[in-house]
């Protein structure tokens, strides 16, 4: 990713975004070092999309991810299996859904 448009007293800027695991999470990498996976669920349930109509899951049940573009210098457009693509997830959405994974559950 580009450092344009980044100003040192901004949040930590994405430096990988990585489709893994046959599209059912995304990993994401930041400049302070951060990075985890995000499941594909996840992120479809997080949708920040005025529009979050769920078409019935693809064949098999389990909604994946079909396609990531970055929007400009300050989002990612997550594209899914079951058509949802209309969704722009800020770097800072997409910092905070990372923690949430990467944070293990209260006992």
């Amino acid at each position: 990713m580009s450092e344009e448009g980044k100003s040192s007293a901004s949040a930590p800027w994405p430096t990988e975004l990585r489709v893994r695991e046959g599209g059912r999470a995304l990993r994401i990498a930041f400049d302070d070092g951060f990075a985890a996976s995000i499941p594909a669920e996840r992120l479809r349930a997080a949708s920040p999309s005025a529009d979050k109509r769920r078409a019935p899951s693809p064949a098999g049940g389990a909604v994946t991810i079909v396609g990531v573009e970055t929007v400009g210098n300050y989002a990612a457009r997550i594209a899914f299996s079951d058509g949802h693509d209309t969704g722009i997830y800020s770097w800072a959405l997409l910092r905070r859904l990372a923690a949430d994974e990467a944070t293990p559950p209260a006992s």
